[in-house]
């Protein structure tokens, strides 16, 4: 039972099943991956890391029963970009995400000529936040444009009774994530 003892864990599963989260990906690795346009290769076939962590009402993984995953391809980012992860917990000793966020943004004279911008926590998967990414194309990278991109990223969101606290929490580390 570990140090919390029966009725730490009794509390412990009481609070997370009240939290209101809901099945949401818990991968820090994975929203990494998808913003740094990763691959999985198995020992069957070659995979986006946005397809790999894709999941359904009925299965976890893409993986078949007998395929292994045998290796990670990162491209190398291109030149002036920045990466950057962040990601907002509720406690230290429970570290899953509440919301993260990876991003890879590319400056090239000033202005930002490509970015991938991937959110987590707030979906049974690693989300791309795309509107945010068309928005900081072409423009400098500033507090105005931050907020901007951040304000695109979570558009459309539509949050469950429980959960809805999860957007103001991710514009924020969105914003954060394109200032780096």
């Amino acid at each position: 039972m570990g140090s919390l003892g029966l009725d730490g864990i009794e509390t412990e599963a009481g609070r997370c099943f009240n939290c209101g989260c809901l099945a949401v990906s818990p991968s820090d690795v994975g929203v990494a991956l998808v913003a740094l346009d990763a691959s999985i290769v198995t020992t069957k076939r070659t995979v986006t890391a946005q397809e790999f962590f894709t999941s359904t009402a009925t299965r976890s993984t893409i993986l078949d029963e007998d395929e292994l995953v045998t290796e990670i391809q990162v491209p190398r980012p291109p030149r002036g970009a920045r990466q950057n992860y962040l990601k907002f917990t509720l406690r230290k000793p429970v570290d899953f995400a509440v919301a993260s966020v990876a991003s890879v943004i590319t400056m090239r004279g000033g202005a930002c000529t490509d970015a991938r911008i991937a959110l987590g926590a707030v979906a049974p998967e690693p989300v791309r936040a795309k509107r945010a990414e068309e928005a900081l194309k072409g423009r400098p990278i500033d507090e105005s444009n931050a907020a901007e991109a951040a304000e695109e990223a979570l558009s459309g969101a539509n949050p469950l009774a429980k959960n809805a606290y999860k957007i103001e929490i991710a514009k924020t580390l969105v914003k954060r994530a394109i200032l780096g």
